[in-house]
C-alpha cells in the first residue's frame, strides 16, 4: 500500500481515539475510494461507525430519511453493474446505521463482483458475527457468501466449515453439502501434492485421488470420524496410505491427528516426529509437535486438580509448579509461532492470553502491556474481536487504568446485539471496575444488568448483596 495510505489511516486513528469521530470516517472514507479493498481500513471504519452510533444514536426516522437517496442509487448502479459505486452509497447508509445487515450484505456482494475479496470476507465475517442481526435467513446468505469468499482466497479449510455451518441452519441443503464434498476432496489433493513437492522423481507421490469416488472415501475418513471404532479404522485406512506412499508428510500428519484424538501420546509422538524428519523446513510439524505437549500436560495438571479437589492428596504445590512450567511452555512455543507467522491472528490472540495469564500470576504490569498489545491487533478481526475487548479491558483495569478499560469494555458491547455469555462477561467486568474506582451506584448498575437476565450467572447475586449493603 501506497506511503500517503498508511499515513492517512494513522492519523484516522488518532482522530478517532480523540472521539472526534465525523472526521475520522471522512478519512477512513477517502481512503477506501482509493484503496476499496484495504479490509483492515473498512473495519476500523465500521468500529468507528458502531462507536459512534452508540454515543449520538440516529432515530429510526433519520436512519430511514438518510438511506432512501443511497438506496435507489445503489440499487440503480447495481443494475449497471458499477460494483464500485454501490460499495460507495452501501458506505453512506452504514455511516448512521453499522448494523444494517442487509446493506452489509449488499457491500459484500458488491464487492465480491468488483473482485475486492478482501473486503468482501471482512463485511460478510461481521454479518456472522452479529448472527445476521438475529435473522436466520440473512446469516445463512452471509455464510453463503463467505464460503465461497474463503475459497477464492483459498482458505479451504476455512470454506469447509462455513458450508458445515450452514448446514446446522438448513440440515438438507444440497449446496452446502456438494461443496463440503468437493472442498475436502480439493484440500486432501492440494495437501498431498503440496507435500509430496521437492522430494526426488523416485519417490514422489503418484496421483492419489483417482475418481469422484475415491475422494469421497477421503472425505468419510475427514469428516465423519466419531467413535473408537472410528479412529481405529480412520488409522489402518492411514497405516495403509503409508504403506503405498512412505515418503508422504502429510499422512503422518494425519496419523498424529487420529492418534491424539484416541488418546496415545506415544504413538502420536512417533508419527508427528516421522512428519517431521521427512519434511524438516515445516514449522507447523514442529507446532503440532508443541500442541501434544501442551495436551499432555494439561490433561495431566486437570487430573491432579481433580484428585486434589477429591481429597486424594496434599497436590497444591504441585499443581501451583505444573500450572507455572505449563505457562513457561506455552510461551516459549507461541513466541516462536509468533516469530513464524507475524500475521496469523489465532496466534497472536492465543500469545495475548498467555501473557494474560502470566500477568494474573505475578501482578506484572510489564507482561500487561504484552497482552495488550496483541489484542489491540486481535481486536480488528470480528472472530476474536469480542473476547480481545474483554481482556484488553481487563489488563487496563488490572494496571490502574480505569477509564481506558471502561472504554474498551463499551467498544466491545457495542459491537454485540444479543445478550448472550460474551455480553454478561463485559458487563461483570464493567462490574468489577466501577468497584475498583469506588463507584458503586454504576456498579450496582452493571451487576443489576446481568441479574435481570440471568440471576445464576457467576456471582452476581451474591456481589450485588454485597454492594446495596454498601
Amino acid at each position: 500500500m501506497a506511503e500517503e495510505a498508511t499515513s492517512l489511516k494513522k492519523k484516522a486513528r488518532e482522530v478517532a481515539e480523540r472521539r472526534n469521530y465525523d472526521y475520522a470516517i471522512e478519512l477512513y472514507s477517502q481512503l477506501l475510494l482509493a484503496y476499496p479493498n484495504d479490509a483492515e481500513a473498512r473495519r476500523e471504519l465500521r468500529a468507528v461507525e458502531v462507536r459512534l452510533a452508540k454515543e449520538s444514536p440516529a432515530s429510526p426516522i433519520r436512519k430511514i430519511i438518510r438511506s432512501v437517496v443511497p438506496t435507489a442509487k445503489a440499487i440503480f448502479l447495481s443494475i449497471g453493474k458499477k460494483h464500485d459505486g454501490v460499495m460507495e452509497e452501501c458506505e453512506k447508509m452504514l455511516r448512521f446505521d453499522p448494523g444494517n445487515v442487509s446493506v452489509l450484505l449488499m457491500l459484500g456482494r458488491a464487492a465480491m463482483k468488483a473482485g475486492y475479496v478482501d473486503t468482501a470476507v471482512a463485511t460478510f465475517e461481521d454479518i456472522r458475527t452479529q448472527r445476521g442481526g438475529g435473522n436466520q435467513r440473512m446469516l445463512v446468505k452471509a455464510l453463503r457468501e463467505l464460503a465461497y469468499g474463503y475459497e477464492r482466497q483459498n482458505r479451504i479449510k476455512d470454506a469447509i466449515d462455513i458450508w458445515s455451518e450452514v448446514q446446522k441452519y438448513v440440515p438438507q441443503d444440497r449446496e452446502a453439502q456438494t461443496k463440503t464434498r468437493d472442498l475436502s476432496a480439493k484440500e486432501m489433493a492440494t495437501n498431498i501434492e503440496t507435500a509430496t513437492t521437492g522430494v526426488e522423481a523416485g519417490k514422489q507421490a503418484r496421483q492419489i485421488i483417482k475418481s469422484r469416488e475415491e475422494a469421497e472415501k477421503l472425505e468419510r475418513r475427514e469428516h465423519f470420524i466419531r467413535t473408537k471404532e472410528d479412529v481405529e479404522a480412520a488409522i489402518k485406512e492411514t497405516l495403509d496410505d503409508i504403506d503405498k506412499h512412505p515418503e508422504d508428510a502429510r499422512l503422518y500428519s494425519k496419523l498424529y491427528s487420529l492418534h491424539k484424538q484416541g488418546e496415545n501420546y506415544e504413538e502420536a509422538k512417533k508419527a508427528i516426529k516421522k512428519a517431521q524428519e521427512l519434511d524438516p523446513q515445516s514449522w507447523t510439524y514442529k507446532f503440532y509437535e508443541h500442541d501434544l505437549e501442551i495436551w499432555k500436560q494439561t490433561r495431566e495438571l486437570n487430573d491432579l486438580i481433580r484428585r486434589y479437589r477429591a481429597g486424594e492428596g496434599a497436590f497444591k504445590d504441585e499443581i501451583n509448579k505444573r500450572k507455572s512450567d505449563l505457562l513457561k511452555f506455552r510461551l516459549e512455543s507461541y513466541v516462536n509461532r509468533e516469530k513464524q507467522f507475524p500475521t496469523d491472528f489465532g496466534v497472536a490472540f492465543e500469545l495475548g492470553k498467555i501473557y494474560f495469564e502470566m500477568a494474573q500470576s505475578k501482578n506484572d504490569g510489564a507482561l500487561y502491556d504484552e497482552a495488550i498489545k496483541r489484542f489491540q491487533k486481535t481486536s480488528r478481526d470480528p472472530k476474536y474481536r469480542i473476547e480481545s475487548g474483554l481482556r484488553m479491558g481487563q489488563s487496563f483495569c488490572a494496571k490502574g487504568q480505569h477509564e481506558l478499560a471502561l472504554k474498551r469494555f463499551d467498544e466491545a458491547l457495542a459491537t454485540l446485539e444479543v445478550k448472550d455469555d460474551n455480553w454478561k462477561n463485559l458487563w461483570y467486568a464493567k462490574g468489577e471496575t466501577f468497584e475498583r474506582l469506588g463507584n458503586v451506584e454504576e456498579a450496582i448498575k452493571a451487576f443489576t444488568a446481568i441479574y435481570e437476565i440471568d440471576v445464576g450467572f457467576r456471582d452476581v447475586g451474591k456481589r450485588l448483596e454485597k454492594l446495596q449493603k454498601k
